[in-house]
Protein backbone atom coordinates (compact mmCIF):
# COMPACT_ATOMS: atom_id res chain seq x y z
CA UNK A 1 0.00 0.00 0.00
CA UNK A 2 1.37 3.45 -0.58
CA UNK A 3 2.87 5.17 2.36
CA UNK A 4 0.00 8.05 1.57
CA UNK A 5 -2.75 5.62 2.23
CA UNK A 6 -1.67 3.89 4.95
CA UNK A 7 -2.70 6.93 7.78
CA UNK A 8 -6.48 6.79 6.86
CA UNK A 9 -6.73 3.09 6.73
CA UNK A 10 -5.00 2.74 10.10
CA UNK A 11 -7.63 4.89 10.97
CA UNK A 12 -10.35 3.14 9.85
CA UNK A 13 -8.70 0.00 11.26
CA UNK A 14 -8.19 1.46 15.11
CA UNK A 15 -11.40 3.01 15.18
CA UNK A 16 -13.21 -0.44 15.03
CA UNK A 17 -11.04 -0.75 18.31
CA UNK A 18 -11.27 2.83 19.92
CA UNK A 19 -15.28 3.45 19.68
CA UNK A 20 -16.12 0.55 21.64
CA UNK A 21 -13.30 1.21 24.11
CA UNK A 22 -14.71 4.63 24.60
CA UNK A 23 -18.22 3.53 25.38
CA UNK A 24 -17.37 1.29 27.57
CA UNK A 25 -15.29 4.02 29.59
CA UNK A 26 -17.87 6.81 29.15
CA UNK A 27 -20.93 5.06 30.44
CA UNK A 28 -19.36 2.97 33.38
CA UNK A 29 -20.09 -0.69 31.74
CA UNK A 30 -18.64 -3.14 33.97
CA UNK A 31 -16.06 -5.66 32.12
CA UNK A 32 -17.29 -9.01 32.15
CA UNK A 33 -14.60 -11.06 30.75
CA UNK A 34 -14.64 -12.63 27.17
CA UNK A 35 -17.53 -10.64 26.18
CA UNK A 36 -18.02 -7.16 24.20
CA UNK A 37 -18.31 -5.26 27.48
CA UNK A 38 -14.28 -6.43 28.02
CA UNK A 39 -11.86 -3.62 27.29
CA UNK A 40 -9.02 -6.77 26.44
CA UNK A 41 -10.71 -7.76 23.53
CA UNK A 42 -10.82 -4.44 21.48
CA UNK A 43 -7.21 -4.05 23.53
CA UNK A 44 -5.97 -7.32 22.02
CA UNK A 45 -7.32 -6.17 18.32
CA UNK A 46 -5.52 -3.05 18.33
CA UNK A 47 -2.17 -4.96 19.81
CA UNK A 48 -2.63 -7.07 16.76
CA UNK A 49 -3.13 -4.41 13.98
CA UNK A 50 0.13 -2.66 15.35
CA UNK A 51 1.93 -5.27 15.51
CA UNK A 52 1.58 -6.77 12.35
CA UNK A 53 1.54 -3.33 10.53
CA UNK A 54 5.75 -3.40 9.28
CA UNK A 55 6.40 -0.09 7.22
CA UNK A 56 10.09 -0.10 5.21
CA UNK A 57 10.95 3.68 5.54
CA UNK A 58 13.76 5.52 3.92
CA UNK A 59 16.46 7.53 6.14
CA UNK A 60 14.79 10.03 7.51
CA UNK A 61 11.30 9.93 6.29
CA UNK A 62 7.88 10.08 8.10
CA UNK A 63 6.68 6.89 9.68
CA UNK A 64 2.71 7.22 8.46
CA UNK A 65 1.44 5.69 11.27
CA UNK A 66 3.12 8.15 13.73
CA UNK A 67 -0.72 10.06 13.55
CA UNK A 68 -2.40 7.01 14.51
CA UNK A 69 -0.38 6.89 17.53
CA UNK A 70 -0.98 10.17 18.87
CA UNK A 71 -4.76 9.75 18.14
CA UNK A 72 -4.89 6.12 20.15
CA UNK A 73 -2.71 7.31 22.96
CA UNK A 74 -5.37 9.52 24.81
CA UNK A 75 -7.90 6.36 24.47
CA UNK A 76 -5.36 4.29 26.19
CA UNK A 77 -4.47 6.51 28.64
CA UNK A 78 -7.81 6.65 29.64
CA UNK A 79 -7.91 2.73 29.50
CA UNK A 80 -5.57 2.73 31.98
CA UNK A 81 -6.48 5.69 34.52
CA UNK A 82 -10.35 3.56 34.18
CA UNK A 83 -8.89 0.46 34.98
CA UNK A 84 -6.22 1.07 36.75
CA UNK A 85 -6.33 -1.84 39.53
CA UNK A 86 -6.91 -4.70 36.82
CA UNK A 87 -3.82 -6.43 36.37
CA UNK A 88 -5.42 -8.16 33.13
CA UNK A 89 -6.46 -5.30 31.41
CA UNK A 90 -3.61 -3.46 32.87
CA UNK A 91 -1.27 -5.92 30.92
CA UNK A 92 -3.07 -6.16 27.63
CA UNK A 93 -3.00 -1.74 28.01
CA UNK A 94 0.87 -2.06 28.22
CA UNK A 95 0.94 -4.60 24.90
CA UNK A 96 -0.97 -1.86 23.26
CA UNK A 97 1.35 0.62 23.88
CA UNK A 98 4.21 -1.72 22.77
CA UNK A 99 3.26 -2.86 20.03
CA UNK A 100 2.08 0.82 19.02
CA UNK A 101 6.33 1.88 20.12
CA UNK A 102 7.51 -0.66 18.29
CA UNK A 103 5.47 0.31 15.17
CA UNK A 104 6.45 4.41 15.12
CA UNK A 105 9.85 3.76 16.91
CA UNK A 106 11.41 7.06 17.92
CA UNK A 107 8.82 9.24 16.10
CA UNK A 108 6.64 10.34 18.83
CA UNK A 109 8.97 11.45 21.66
CA UNK A 110 6.07 13.99 22.11
CA UNK A 111 4.14 11.07 24.14
CA UNK A 112 7.18 10.07 26.28
CA UNK A 113 6.56 12.70 29.08
CA UNK A 114 3.00 11.86 29.71
CA UNK A 115 3.33 8.18 29.21
CA UNK A 116 6.32 8.20 31.75
CA UNK A 117 4.00 10.41 34.26
CA UNK A 118 1.37 8.24 33.96
CA UNK A 119 2.77 4.99 34.72
CA UNK A 120 5.10 6.46 37.59
CA UNK A 121 1.86 7.97 39.10
CA UNK A 122 0.00 4.52 39.03
CA UNK A 123 3.07 2.52 39.85
CA UNK A 124 3.37 4.03 43.29
CA UNK A 125 -0.30 3.16 43.97
CA UNK A 126 -0.73 -0.38 42.12
CA UNK A 127 2.68 -1.62 41.68
CA UNK A 128 1.76 -3.61 38.24
CA UNK A 129 5.14 -4.91 36.65
CA UNK A 130 4.09 -4.57 33.44
CA UNK A 131 4.47 -0.89 33.54
CA UNK A 132 8.62 -1.73 34.36
CA UNK A 133 8.06 -3.83 31.17
CA UNK A 134 6.52 -1.06 29.68
CA UNK A 135 9.50 1.21 30.99
CA UNK A 136 11.84 -1.26 29.59
CA UNK A 137 10.54 -0.82 26.18
CA UNK A 138 10.54 3.28 26.14
CA UNK A 139 14.38 2.68 27.65
CA UNK A 140 15.19 0.42 24.48
CA UNK A 141 13.26 3.26 21.79
CA UNK A 142 14.58 6.47 23.88
CA UNK A 143 17.48 6.29 25.40
CA UNK A 144 19.74 6.66 22.64
CA UNK A 145 18.56 10.45 22.26
CA UNK A 146 20.27 12.13 24.27
CA UNK A 147 17.07 14.73 25.58
CA UNK A 148 15.24 11.58 26.42
CA UNK A 149 17.93 9.76 29.12
CA UNK A 150 17.07 12.04 32.37
CA UNK A 151 13.74 11.38 32.07
CA UNK A 152 14.19 7.77 31.69
CA UNK A 153 16.30 8.14 34.48
CA UNK A 154 14.11 9.74 36.70
CA UNK A 155 11.35 7.12 36.10
CA UNK A 156 13.77 4.52 36.68
CA UNK A 157 14.65 6.15 40.45
CA UNK A 158 10.94 6.35 41.01
CA UNK A 159 9.77 3.06 40.42
CA UNK A 160 12.75 2.00 42.68
CA UNK A 161 11.68 2.40 46.13
CA UNK A 162 8.00 1.15 45.63
CA UNK A 163 9.77 -1.98 43.58
CA UNK A 164 12.00 -2.30 46.40
CA UNK A 165 9.76 -2.33 49.39
CA UNK A 166 7.85 -5.25 47.68
CA UNK A 167 10.69 -6.58 47.30
CA UNK A 168 13.15 -6.61 50.56
CA UNK A 169 10.07 -8.00 52.37
CA UNK A 170 10.34 -11.77 53.95
CA UNK A 171 10.56 -13.58 51.06
CA UNK A 172 9.80 -10.62 48.97
CA UNK A 173 11.85 -11.81 45.44
CA UNK A 174 10.11 -15.48 46.02
CA UNK A 175 6.87 -13.64 45.91
CA UNK A 176 6.89 -11.15 43.63
CA UNK A 177 9.12 -12.97 40.70
CA UNK A 178 7.84 -11.43 37.67
CA UNK A 179 8.52 -7.80 39.74
CA UNK A 180 12.29 -9.72 39.36
CA UNK A 181 12.41 -9.68 36.03
CA UNK A 182 10.99 -6.99 34.34
CA UNK A 183 12.77 -4.47 36.67
CA UNK A 184 16.23 -6.10 36.01
CA UNK A 185 15.32 -6.05 32.23
CA UNK A 186 14.58 -2.93 32.61
CA UNK A 187 18.12 -2.21 34.11
CA UNK A 188 19.70 -4.26 30.95
CA UNK A 189 18.26 -1.80 28.68
CA UNK A 190 19.65 0.57 30.01
CA UNK A 191 23.03 -1.01 30.20
CA UNK A 192 22.63 -1.54 26.43
CA UNK A 193 20.90 1.85 25.14
CA UNK A 194 22.41 4.54 27.62
CA UNK A 195 25.42 2.98 29.88
CA UNK A 196 27.51 5.21 31.03
CA UNK A 197 24.22 8.00 32.42
CA UNK A 198 23.05 4.20 33.98
CA UNK A 199 26.39 3.73 35.59
CA UNK A 200 26.95 7.24 37.06
CA UNK A 201 23.49 7.01 38.30
CA UNK A 202 22.82 7.35 42.52
CA UNK A 203 20.66 4.50 42.42
CA UNK A 204 23.41 2.04 41.41
CA UNK A 205 24.69 0.53 44.74
CA UNK A 206 21.06 -0.68 45.66
CA UNK A 207 20.47 -1.88 42.17
CA UNK A 208 23.73 -4.03 42.96
CA UNK A 209 22.85 -5.18 46.04
CA UNK A 210 19.34 -6.57 44.82
CA UNK A 211 20.62 -8.17 42.34
CA UNK A 212 23.51 -10.22 44.25
CA UNK A 213 20.72 -11.07 46.73
CA UNK A 214 18.50 -12.26 43.38
CA UNK A 215 21.40 -14.60 42.46
CA UNK A 216 19.91 -17.48 43.79
CA UNK A 217 15.94 -16.88 43.24
CA UNK A 218 15.14 -20.07 41.92
CA UNK A 219 12.38 -18.57 39.25
CA UNK A 220 13.75 -19.59 35.52
CA UNK A 221 12.54 -16.35 34.16
CA UNK A 222 12.98 -13.57 36.80
CA UNK A 223 17.06 -15.27 37.57
CA UNK A 224 17.81 -14.90 33.81
CA UNK A 225 17.14 -11.32 33.87
CA UNK A 226 19.14 -10.94 36.94
CA UNK A 227 21.99 -12.58 35.28
CA UNK A 228 21.70 -10.62 32.06
CA UNK A 229 21.70 -7.64 33.96
CA UNK A 230 25.01 -8.90 35.73
CA UNK A 231 26.50 -10.11 32.43
CA UNK A 232 25.77 -6.64 30.62
CA UNK A 233 27.17 -4.70 33.62
CA UNK A 234 30.53 -6.06 33.15
CA UNK A 235 30.21 -6.34 29.32
CA UNK A 236 29.98 -3.02 29.60
CA UNK A 237 33.52 -2.36 30.48
CA UNK A 238 34.28 -4.00 27.46
CA UNK A 239 34.55 -2.81 23.53
CA UNK A 240 36.55 -0.23 21.50
CA UNK A 241 38.93 2.05 23.21
CA UNK A 242 38.02 4.59 20.58
CA UNK A 243 34.37 5.40 22.03
CA UNK A 244 34.36 8.70 23.89
CA UNK A 245 33.15 6.89 27.23
CA UNK A 246 35.14 3.76 27.15
CA UNK A 247 37.14 4.64 30.00
CA UNK A 248 34.88 6.15 32.21
CA UNK A 249 32.96 2.93 31.37
CA UNK A 250 35.32 1.15 32.24
CA UNK A 251 36.64 2.77 35.65
CA UNK A 252 33.17 2.56 36.88
CA UNK A 253 32.66 -1.11 36.50
CA UNK A 254 36.15 -1.55 37.86
CA UNK A 255 35.05 0.20 40.67
CA UNK A 256 31.98 -1.57 41.12
CA UNK A 257 33.73 -5.41 40.96
CA UNK A 258 36.03 -4.19 43.55
CA UNK A 259 33.45 -3.41 45.84
CA UNK A 260 31.18 -6.29 44.81
CA UNK A 261 32.77 -8.90 43.12
CA UNK A 262 33.71 -11.57 45.52
CA UNK A 263 30.11 -11.00 47.14
CA UNK A 264 28.77 -12.15 43.67
CA UNK A 265 31.40 -14.59 42.87
CA UNK A 266 30.17 -16.51 46.51
CA UNK A 267 26.48 -15.83 45.90
CA UNK A 268 27.22 -17.30 42.04
CA UNK A 269 28.64 -20.33 43.56
CA UNK A 270 26.03 -20.97 45.96
CA UNK A 271 23.47 -20.50 43.38
CA UNK A 272 24.29 -22.94 41.98
CA UNK A 273 24.93 -25.46 44.40
CA UNK A 274 22.21 -24.76 47.03
CA UNK A 275 19.58 -23.20 45.13
CA UNK A 276 18.71 -23.52 41.54
CA UNK A 277 18.11 -26.39 38.81
CA UNK A 278 20.42 -27.96 36.46
CA UNK A 279 18.61 -25.96 33.05
CA UNK A 280 19.51 -22.13 35.43
CA UNK A 281 23.03 -23.07 35.18
CA UNK A 282 23.92 -21.68 31.58
CA UNK A 283 23.04 -17.95 32.39
CA UNK A 284 25.00 -18.00 35.77
CA UNK A 285 28.18 -19.88 33.56
CA UNK A 286 28.23 -16.83 31.14
CA UNK A 287 28.60 -14.15 33.90
CA UNK A 288 31.58 -16.15 35.19
CA UNK A 289 32.58 -16.75 31.71
CA UNK A 290 32.51 -12.72 31.22
CA UNK A 291 34.17 -12.69 34.55
CA UNK A 292 37.20 -13.85 33.80
CA UNK A 293 37.34 -12.23 30.47
CA UNK A 294 37.27 -8.77 32.63
CA UNK A 295 40.11 -10.25 34.72
CA UNK A 296 41.21 -13.88 34.88
CA UNK A 297 43.50 -13.23 38.54
CA UNK A 298 40.98 -11.40 40.41
CA UNK A 299 37.59 -13.42 39.78
CA UNK A 300 40.32 -16.77 40.37
CA UNK A 301 41.40 -15.51 43.84
CA UNK A 302 37.40 -15.01 44.52
CA UNK A 303 36.56 -18.29 43.44
CA UNK A 304 39.13 -19.54 45.96
CA UNK A 305 37.55 -17.84 48.68
CA UNK A 306 33.96 -18.80 47.99
CA UNK A 307 35.16 -22.16 47.47
CA UNK A 308 36.43 -22.10 51.36
CA UNK A 309 32.79 -21.00 51.79
CA UNK A 310 31.12 -24.27 50.76
CA UNK A 311 30.74 -26.70 53.80
CA UNK A 312 33.03 -29.46 53.58
CA UNK A 313 30.92 -32.20 55.69
CA UNK A 314 27.15 -32.54 56.18
CA UNK A 315 25.43 -33.88 59.24
CA UNK A 316 26.96 -37.69 60.02
CA UNK A 317 30.50 -36.57 59.10
CA UNK A 318 30.02 -37.52 55.37
CA UNK A 319 32.68 -35.39 53.05
CA UNK A 320 30.39 -33.07 50.39
CA UNK A 321 34.11 -32.63 48.57
CA UNK A 322 37.73 -33.51 49.04
CA UNK A 323 40.17 -30.77 48.87
CA UNK A 324 41.62 -32.19 45.49
CA UNK A 325 38.52 -32.22 43.93
CA UNK A 326 37.73 -28.43 44.90
CA UNK A 327 41.18 -27.49 43.60
CA UNK A 328 40.41 -29.52 40.50
CA UNK A 329 37.17 -27.92 40.09
CA UNK A 330 39.12 -24.51 40.53
CA UNK A 331 41.43 -25.43 38.02
CA UNK A 332 38.73 -26.46 35.45
CA UNK A 333 37.35 -22.85 35.40
CA UNK A 334 39.56 -20.54 35.52
CA UNK A 335 42.31 -22.57 32.96
CA UNK A 336 40.15 -24.26 30.84
CA UNK A 337 37.39 -22.11 30.42
CA UNK A 338 40.18 -19.14 29.75
CA UNK A 339 41.81 -21.77 27.32
CA UNK A 340 38.18 -22.38 25.76
CA UNK A 341 37.75 -19.12 24.74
Amino acid sequence: MPHTEITNSMRELCSFQMTPLCQLIDNGIVPIKGTKSDPVLWLDRLSSIFKNVNIKLEKNEPNPCRLNALEVWPTLSRTIDKYQGDLRIMERCCRSLRFMLRCVSQQVPDLLKPLVEQLVRLYLIHKHSCFLYLGSILVDEYAMMNDCVAGLLEMLKAFIEPTFQMLVEKDGLRNHPDTVDDFFRLCARFLQRAPLPFLECEAMSPILECSLSACNLDHKEANTSVMKFLYGLIAVSQGSKQQPDFKKRQDIVTEILTSYGQQLVTNLLHACVFYLHSYMLAEVADVLVELLNWDKKFTGEWLTIALETLPKQVNGGIITATPQQLSNFHETVIEDTCAWK
